[in-house]
């Protein structure tokens, strides 16, 4: 929960919460909602933010806080990869779909066993390596495509982008804590290289969106 006067981090995750807000009015305004992949993007940008508002507010109990943190982030998890997916086509894009189908079964499924509360290291290793597997082949079709114009393709930024995060959040936080707040003072190093990956990963999609 952010409490005023504790530390930078608290005031720059404060402000990077709003951040994704932008990108997605920015998509609203230039009419792209309707193109692959910033309608994906669009959605994710909100979903982000209620995610921030919530580790941020904290104010529900703990299993309230817990439950709609794994909606959100499952939600996060299915844009992405309709994100990730916007370029490939034929055999590829079929065959990650029936990966994508089969890990959500498998999600599901543990969940229900286990309890939809709570944080699980397993959970976050198969979504996160799941989503660089994906980020990995559309990269490389990308490249392939396009080397020259590379930089200039919106999907290079939103993945390049989602994968600093991601490979930063598991190196920092370890698997498993994308749930639980951080709010003890020997966390704020890490919350603070936390607010600057998010930050990173919010810049990535404001240049994506500009760059069309």
């Amino acid at each position: 929960m952010f409490i005023p006067g504790n530390s930078f981090a608290d005031y720059l995750l404060l402000g990077v919460s709003f951040l994704p807000l932008l990108p997605a009015l920015v998509i609203l305004v230039r009419k792209l909602y309707g193109q692959e992949p910033f309608n994906y993007l669009a959605v994710i940008c909100l979903l982000c933010f209620f995610q921030g508002l919530l580790r941020l507010v904290y104010s529900a109990p703990p299993q309230g806080q817990y439950l709609a943190g794994r909606a959100i982030s499952l939600l996060l998890f299915l844009f992405y990869f309709l994100a990730f997916r916007s370029n490939l086509g034929g055999k590829l894009r079929y065959g990650l779909n029936l990966l994508m189908t089969a890990l959500l079964s498998i999600l599901c499924t543990y969940w229900w066993l286990k309890g939809w509360e709570g944080a699980s290291p397993i959970t976050e290793m198969l979504t996160d390596g799941f989503l660089a597997l994906v980020v990995g082949i559309s990269l490389r079709t990308i490249i392939r495509n396009d080397e020259l114009g590379v930089f200039r393709h919106p999907l290079f930024w939103i993945e390049g982008g989602t994968l600093f995060y991601i490979l930063l959040f598991l190196l920092l936080e370890g698997v498993g804590e994308g749930y639980r707040p951080l709010a003890t003072a020997s966390d704020t190093e890490k919350r603070l290289f936390l607010g600057l990956a998010d930050l990173i990963r919010y810049l990535s999609y404001i240049a994506a969106v500009f760059l069309l």
